[in-house]
């Protein structure tokens, strides 16, 4: 063994100091964010903070490990703790995330109600840091001890498999986790980069992908250093370097869709201005005063609200509303379903809020073949446009009977239907809502509709079938669509003489205003399908309509609320809703 010369004792003593620095300051931002959860530029900077915390402790467990005497009580304790840290940072990002994601998909915004989510959020932020602060201080009590220091442990003739029947399974354990990760990495480093050609069965596979692609690369990086620090680099150099390219490259791959925010808010603003400037005499922002952008995000993107998310806004929600009954039904097929829906209500009735009781029909995906209203539709979103002053419908339309079962799919909406049947649903609402507008307070001759997927599909139809005049039997001529806001939407809009199966042919000028979200590497449903609907509103002389295409996003890439994606696009719905009520 060779002493530790005094240069690195320098670099540990000082990279040491910023690491301990840098992970308090994050838990007392965190502990700032957690009371006082408000839109503010601090918390972007707050995002480097981060950053720069999270990449020191990785360094710092790197540099350290190759530096520490190993037969020591201390080398062993700080060794295994670099261990503990990195599959504790794998599992927290994942509890942050889950944690947001259960909150963004329960009705109540009680705290009793979400206690185990907002435990996944807290443990998931804070715990790396707390794990971080154990690792400083131990070096802080044993740094200036020569014996605990060498050069680089000598370890060439050492086999990664030594030690006790536990070590050894232990870190087969790690070795395969990790493997496993890293070949996670790949697929998702493939699905970020090509994955608009992946096929239908990788195309569900990357839903996660894009919008969470910073979890992703914490993950990755530390199932990185998890083999590097088993591969030492003097002993294991074929498999040292290797593990050590390969989980730079799928890191930073997958770091790529959060890199790309600051161009993709300016492509959005480009659209957004491009579009609607000439419909608002040159500027669409002079319309928004300075009392209503009090109720819109300040900027586009929060770094902050990805990881803590924010608190679900208040509202008013009434459940399980039936609209249709089967059995009342002329056509056979729908004999067997009920239809409900949901309704999110301001709490002050709407009064002096923006939306100033603008009805919104939200409609969930899944293929028409699966999911529901509520778990499938994302309530915080509901509950976002319901606190502007919108009275948020979340309705159920019938589902394809495919044979098969998923927790998200009640049994009670499926039967043989074809994608006529499942418009026609759609009009049942429409009917519903008109001879029971009143009730609710709903504005008809303002009305939006929105979707993903196959909800984007039927939003599509809805508003334009509705608009064109001629589908009076089926959805209801009170309604006046003001905007149509379709997600990914599904279908093919190149098949021309068939409206049911793509409702896009019946854009004209007098189409309603249309802002247009898609992903750029969905697997599911092609880009394409988006483009041809954009062109189909340019080509009939209607340039009311905005196509943000989001780079490195995959199929479904809005559903985590304050993933960068949905924050964006939320940022220039609200506005496009606004401008259009």
């Amino acid at each position: 063994m060779i002493s530790l010369p005094q240069k690195c004792i320098t670099i540990i003593k000082t990279t040491n100091i910023f690491s301990l620095i840098f992970n308090s300051v994050a838990i007392l931002l965190g502990l700032i964010y957690l009371f006082f959860p408000v839109y503010s530029v601090v918390w972007n900077i707050f995002g480097y903070i981060y950053v720069i915390a999270i990449a020191l402790n990785f360094y710092q467990i790197y540099f350290i490990d190759r530096r520490i005497q190993l037969k020591g009580k201390a080398g062993n304790r700080l060794y295994v703790l670099g261990f503990f840290y990195l599959i504790f940072q794998v599992l927290s990002i994942i509890n942050m995330n889950l944690g947001n994601m259960f909150i963004s998909v329960t009705y109540s915004n009680l705290l009793v109600d979400n206690i185990y989510s907002y435990i996944l959020v807290v443990d998931g932020f804070f715990g790396v840091f707390i794990v971080g602060l154990i690792f400083n201080t131990i070096i802080l009590r044993n740094q200036n001890k020569p014996e605990l220091w060498v050069e680089e442990y000598d370890i060439e003739k050492r086999s990664f498999l030594e030690g006790s029947l536990f070590r050894k399974i232990l870190r087969i354990l790690l070795i395969i986790g990790s493997i496993l990760g890293i070949a996670a990495g790949l697929l998702s480093s493939f699905l970020i980069i090509a994955g608009v050609n992946s096929g239908r069965a990788l195309g569900f596979a990357s839903v996660s992908i894009s919008q969470l692609g910073f979890s992703w690369g914490l993950v990755f990086i530390s199932c990185s250093v998890i083999l590097i620090k088993i591969f030492r680099r003097k002993a294991y150099p074929h498999l040292f370097y290797p593990t050590l390219i390969l989980g730079l490259i799928v890191s930073t791959i997958s770091l790529l869709p959060m890199l790309s925010t600051p161009f993709d808010i300016r492509n959005a603003q480009n659209s957004f201005d491009e579009a609607f400037d000439p419909a608002f005499s040159g500027d669409w922002r002079a319309i928004i005063t300075p009392e209503v952008e009090e109720y819109f995000l300040e900027k586009p993107y929060y770094f902050m609200q990805y990881l803590l998310g924010v608190p679900p806004k208040e509202c008013k929600i009434l459940k399980n509303i039936p609209f249709f009954y089967g059995w009342q039904s002329t056509f056979g097929v729908d004999h067997n379903i009920s239809l409900f829906f949901d309704v999110y209500l301001p709490l002050n009735s709407g009064v002096g809020l923006p939306g100033e009781n603008t009805t919104l029909i939200r409609i969930h995906g899944g293929g028409l073949v699966m999911g529901d209203k509520g778990i499938s539709n994302m309530m915080q979103m509901n509950k976002y446009f319901a606190a502007q002053g919108y009275i948020v419908f979340d309705i159920q339309y019938g589902l394809i009977d495919t044979g098969s079962s998923d927790f998200t799919s009640p049994e009670y909406l499926k039967g043989n239907f074809t994608k006529e049947d499942i418009i026609r649903h759609i009009g049942h609402f429409t009917y519903f809502l008109a001879d029971h507008a009143d009730d609710y307070g709903a504005n008809l001759d303002s009305v939006f509709i929105s979707g993903g997927s196959a909800g984007g599909f039927l939003a599509t139809a809805a508003a334009l079938m509705t608009n064109n005049g001629t589908y009076s039997d089926i959805f209801s001529p009170d309604l006046t669509f003001n905007g149509l806001i379709p997600y990914y939407p599904d279908g093919r809009i190149s098949v021309e003489d068939d409206p049911f199966a793509n409702p896009g042919i019946l854009v004209d000028e007098n189409s309603p205003a249309c802002l247009i979200y898609q992903g750029a590497q969905d697997g599911l449903v092609h880009p394409e399908v988006s483009v041809d609907l954009y062109d189909r509103y340019i080509e009939s002389g209607n340039t009311n309509c905005s196509f943000i295409m989001m780079p490195f996003a995959g199929h479904a890439s809005d559903v985590y609320f304050t993933g960068n994606y949905n924050q964006i696009f939320l940022y220039f719905m609200e506005r496009f809703m606004y401008l259009f009520h």
